[in-house]
């Protein structure tokens, strides 16, 4: 009896569509008082790209015989997840680089499904107007919350939608939004649709417009442009592949009306939108200083370890405990530069893989453009703007340490690698004889793998819900239940933002009992040793405290002269002038210190010298070197 050939099946684009656009929906709505937005992203992206990458492969065909078709597009990029995934060999941190390493498998469980997605126009159109809700949503939070905030999420800079970062809000939209072209420019679109989509399109803009981050401007305008340069030079054969009529002519102008329009207004109502530019330009000076000092510290890094880094999500523990943080570069999570955080962490090699697989992926998108198919070519000339636009902008922030642009870059490359495959000749292809138990255990071994993510992603979920109650109900002196056995990236950050908000209260026990944690988890961390010395000196624990102090001040970081600070204090408050003196002679003789000081520690040594007579003599000096009014 002849056999049957069973039939290629592909995943439901509405699937991926629909993780998107919950991605872009989810945040700590309810759980405010802790709130992490990024993570609650981070495990909905991840989950949820790891079970329809298992449905891929599950519903792939068990032929007896399996083709491998290896490209350089493939080789590089895997290559670069290869070495991310063995640095967990050479890792300074363990805990920090397996958190790493998950956004990495998002982005691969990405790759997997759009690789295996079915690549004709009703699928790419569908996809587009999947991801563009998502995009929609992410815009459409961010508006409400700019004009009217209605909603209980918390934000770090407003309007930061669903992701509690306005900076960080931005990053999707990015990489989204010049899918609306595509659709745009496509005889699929017509009617109500059309205004649909130009009028959400602006809105998209205005967002982004309010957002005032200088990363995504640069951004969207260097995407403006490689369009406009793109459509000038295709001018003479616009009309095959571009469905154009009144009605889109009339909806385009009624968009760009009302986005000219919208930017004139901010929360308070009319506000020219040069004056919102002039605002904008106007602070690049400070946080550009602030950047520079940031990305110093990721070069020290680098050059400490140069070949292979110190393992993935290493920057923040460098910085914290292995002596490159400074007074102003303290307790950064993250290097605002993915290309220097790449090298931090996986170091030139990782650089150069990243590198060599930009040039592939250019590469095979200019070998699809160049093909005959016009509906092809613009959907991967707007993908390759999209990244291009992402690329810009992460040499200034840090897109690619959050998981929905993970998420995306990783569906994007798998497009592109699928595609690619008809143009360009692999480099190795594999045809091998696979039986039934070969395609089972891949099967199951990507299952157990994603089993495994999604345990260790529950665990953490487990963590944040407990602190969160624990803060709520004031239990947080239990907060060691908290403590999860793999040491999730972010939780350090969230633990010092706990203990700085009761030791604004003088809650004392609260804060001794999460500065221990931190302590812990990180022995040098700066900032909890000085609460920790500053509670035992106000309890009188003077011997702890000046214990303390001496063990600050040999792990400080650059520039971060709290220590010294408290022990004058300390010996002012116990009454030893001589040491004080001394103590004070040896701080103000410190050439960092003379460089470093912030106005705060200038401040107090100014105080300690106008209460000390022995040391009044140097009050003059002190304002002097410093410019002091």
């Amino acid at each position: 009896m002849k056999k049957i050939k069973r039939q290629q099946k592909n995943l439901n684009i509405h699937l991926v569509s629909a993780l998107a656009i919950l991605v872009a929906i989810v945040s700590p709505w309810f759980d405010v008082s802790i709130s992490n937005h990024s993570f609650v992203k981070s495990y909905v992206a991840g989950i949820g790209i790891g079970v329809l990458a298992l449905i891929t492969l599950w519903m792939r065909s068990t032929t007896s015989k399996t083709s491998f078709h290896l490209s350089w597009l493939k080789i590089s990029w895997l290559s670069l997840f290869i070495l991310g995934t063995l640095s967990i060999f050479w890792s300074v941190n363990v805990d920090f680089t397996i958190t790493k390493w998950m956004i990495w498998f998002t982005m691969l469980c990405a790759f997997i499904v759009g690789y295996r997605l079915k690549l004709d126009e009703q699928t790419l159109t569908k996809l587009s107007w999947g991801l563009l809700i998502a995009a929609f949503v992410i815009a459409g939070i961010g508006l409400l919350q700019y004009w009217f905030d209605p909603f209980t999420l918390t934000q770090a800079t407003a309007p930061a939608s669903t992701f509690g970062n306005k900076n960080m809000s931005t990053h999707p939209i990015i990489l989204i939004w010049p899918l609306a072209l595509f659709l745009l420019f496509s005889n699929k679109i017509k009617h109500r649709q059309v205004w649909l989509l130009t009028i959400s399109t602006a809105l998209l803009m205005v967002f982004l417009f309010y957002a005032h981050t200088r990363a995504s401007w640069v951004s969207v305008i260097a995407e403006v442009v490689l369009i406009a340069g793109f459509l000038m030079i295709k001018r003479n054969t616009l009309r095959e592949w571009i469905n154009w009529d009144k009605n889109k002519t009339y909806a385009s102008l009624s968009a760009l009306g009302l986005f000219l329009l919208l930017i004139n207004f901010n929360d308070q109502g009319w506000a020219p939108f040069w004056a919102s530019v002039a605002e904008a330009s106007s602070g690049a000076a400070s946080s550009g200083q602030s950047r520079f000092e940031i990305w110093d510290v990721a070069i020290n890094m680098i050059q400490a370890s140069p070949l292979f880094g110190t393992g993935l999500g290493s920057w923040f523990h460098n910085e914290v405990q292995s002596g490159f943080g400074t007074r102003t570069v303290a307790f950064y999570q993250r290097a605002h530069n993915d290309l220097l955080e790449l090298g931090v962490e996986v170091g030139i090699v990782g650089m150069v893989l990243l590198l060599i697989g930009a040039v592939f992926l250019n590469r095979a998108i200019f070998k699809i453009i160049k093909q005959n198919n016009k509906t092809n070519h613009w959907f991967y000339f707007l993908i390759w703007v999209a990244m291009s636009g992402s690329f810009t902008q992460m040499q200034f922030s840090f897109p690619y340490q959050l998981a929905m642009p993970a998420l995306l870059m990783g569906l994007y490359l798998g497009l592109v690698a699928k595609q690619s495959e008809s143009f360009i000749p692999a480099v190795k292809t594999f045809l091998i004889n696979t039986s039934a138990a070969y395609h089972k255990s891949i099967r199951v071994f990507w299952l157990v793998l994603i089993l495994i993510v999604s345990a260790i992603y529950v665990d953490w979920v487990h963590t944040y819900s407990t602190l969160n109650s624990l803060q709520k109900y004031g239990k947080i002196q239990q907060v060691e239940r908290v403590i999860p056995s793999i040491y999730h990236l972010e939780l350090p950050n969230i633990l010092n933002a706990v203990s700085v908000a009761y030791f604004k209260i003088n809650q004392h026990d609260e804060v001794l009992a999460v500065d221990e944690q931190i302590l812990k988890f990180w022995p040098k961390t700066n900032i909890a040793l000085y609460r920790y010395a500053n509670l035992m000196a106000q309890q009188k624990k003077y011997d702890e405290a000046f214990k303390t102090v001496q063990y600050l001040k040999t792990i400080s970081n650059k520039g971060f002269f709290l220590g010294h600070i408290l022990e004058l204090q300390i010996y002012q408050i116990t009454k030893q002038p001589k040491k004080l003196e001394r103590a004070f002679l040896a701080l103000l003789n410190q050439g960092d210190f003379m460089r470093f000081a912030s106005d705060s520690n200038r401040k107090l040594l100014l105080n300690i010298a106008s209460r000390e007579k022995g040391l009044h003599q140097y009050s003059k000096q002190i304002r002097d070197s410093y410019q002091t009014p």
